[in-house]
């Protein structure tokens, strides 16, 4: 069933009924590469640091891990010693990035259980191109070789056997210490997503399955359509190993998206449950009963890719950007015009479900960015990170610092307003590594410069905030 939200809307930071006291202080900013690679592609010029990618900047054990591309067109992992040891980068010399489309992402992921780093990359449905290290490399940094040839060669099946074509590869760690990897296989607007589980014993990828279908009759204003792909705001496990799951689903036709749906599994992603705790007898599809939470039309250009975070109550938050008819209208448009919309008339907003499955919505009242990146503290107030202007307008305009927005959980996260920028420019994603946050207090954000001129290399930076609400 879809849940009919009242959406409250705030169009200036004074109507925010509590204001957020939060202290935050730039602790570090280090370089890892001044000649990280830029590319001239139809989606952008930021090839490191897309919203996709899940995890490109993680820590273990006292290291932290950044995956990139150089200006040289190499794969590049690169770790220090926190908190502020130096940057040393592996180059891996044997694979030419050749494209300059900005879907093709290196993404990293850490298995715990047995210390092994798993690098995937150049994929928009390719062949895979995947390695994996030696076991113990990232449990034991201070004794193994930090080389290529602590790593594979680059591989292209997970499971014996089974060569796979794939885009958009995401790790994330699950509740015992191993590792779970995502995929999409075929294209957008007919592709459907795969999970594969990790075992760190064996040292083998296992039980790969699908988890979500292009299947299903949808139509609406724009039009009719018989398949679909879903774009995931993230996979996240709570602190009772519960995986939760939001994403918007984009038809074969138009090429645009819409609602937000979302399902949970207490199986680590082979059965799935929907809003209500109804177990679906199907692969979630867009005719599965109850999965949208909140209808969200083609015609008000729903972005993907988004931001979602897990509270320490077991509540889950998403940040998206959309239109709505009013601010469409205003901006001069109407209803389904363009694919997005017009930028002038994006807001973010904030959905959240609560302890009893009810789901909730605000329209913030900042300026929309890039895609943007959600995070809770110890006492779940929230932290938005991404990439645009910090004035209180909803003008396009091309600012591009990295902007800092919070909301406190006293106030029922009513009170969303901007707490910080760094100056830019600035053209990636802002991702951050979401295990020194849990682990330290201490977010680390991605950064890479926008160059003057198109291919020109620009600097990939990592800054250390210490974020304190008061």
């Amino acid at each position: 069933m879809k849940n009919k939200l009242c959406i409250v809307v705030f169009f200036m930071f004074f109507f925010a009924a509590v204001k957020a006291q939060v202290k935050i202080n730039k602790k570090n900013i280090s370089t890892v590469d001044t000649k990280a690679l830029t590319i001239d592609g139809k989606y952008g010029i930021a090839i490191n640091g897309r919203s996709y990618q899940k995890d490109a900047l993680a820590s273990h054990n006292g290291y932290q891990y950044i995956a990139y591309y150089n200006d040289r067109r190499h794969v590049c992992i690169s770790r220090r010693k926190l908190p502020l040891g130096d940057w040393k980068t592996i180059e891996f010399l044997d694979y030419d990035f050749k494209s300059d489309d900005s879907h093709n992402v290196v993404s990293l992921g850490i298995c715990p259980n047995d210390g092994t780093i798993h690098l995937a990359f150049d994929h928009h449905v390719h062949p895979l191109h995947y390695r994996v290290s030696k076991k113990g490399l990232a449990t034991n940094p201070e004794i193994m070789e930090w080389a290529a040839s602590s790593f594979s060669p680059i591989l292209d099946q997970l499971e014996e056997n089974k060569p796979i074509k794939i885009t958009y590869p995401k790790f994330w760690q699950t509740p015992e210490g191993n590792l779970q990897m995502n995929y999409r296989v075929r294209g957008s607007g007919n592709g459907d997503r795969m999970l594969v589980d990790y075992n760190a014993k064996t040292g083998k990828w296992e039980n790969t399955r699908q988890i979500d279908s292009s299947i299903g009759k949808f139509e609406d204003e724009l039009g009719k359509s018989d398949t679909r792909c879903s774009y995931p705001n993230g996979y996240d496990y709570d602190v009772n190993g519960r995986l939760h799951v939001t994403w918007v689903w984009r038809e074969d036709s138009q090429g645009a998206n819409h609602d937000l749906i979302y399902v949970y599994s207490d199986d680590h992603g082979f059965t799935w449950k929907n809003n209500e705790g109804k177990l679906l007898n199907e692969i979630p599809n867009v005719n599965s009963e109850g999965i949208v939470v909140q209808s969200i039309p083609r015609v008000l250009g729903l972005m993907n890719d988004h931001g979602q975070v897990i509270d320490s109550k077991g509540r889950l938050h998403v940040v998206m950007f959309h239109g709505t008819k009013e601010t469409i209208e205003a901006a001069g448009s109407s209803l389904g015009a363009t694919r997005w919309g017009p930028k002038e008339a994006q807001r973010y907003f904030h959905y959240w479900r609560d302890e009893k499955g009810k789901w909730n919505s605000l329209q913030l009242p900042m300026t929309v960015g890039n895609r943007p990146k959600v995070f809770t503290d110890k006492n779940d107030n929230l932290i938005m990170i991404y990439c645009g202007t910090s004035q209180n307008s909803k003008k396009n305009n091309k600012d591009q610092d990295l902007v800092i927005a919070v909301a406190t959980a006293k106030s029922n996260w009513q009170d969303w307003q901007i707490a910080h920028k760094i100056q830019g420019p600035f053209m990636n994603d802002m991702l951050a590594d979401v295990y020194r946050w849990k682990n330290e207090n201490i977010l680390s954000i991605m950064l890479q410069g926008t160059p003057e001129n198109v291919r020109q290399p620009s600097k990939l930076q990592v800054i250390d905030l210490n974020i304190i609400f008061q």
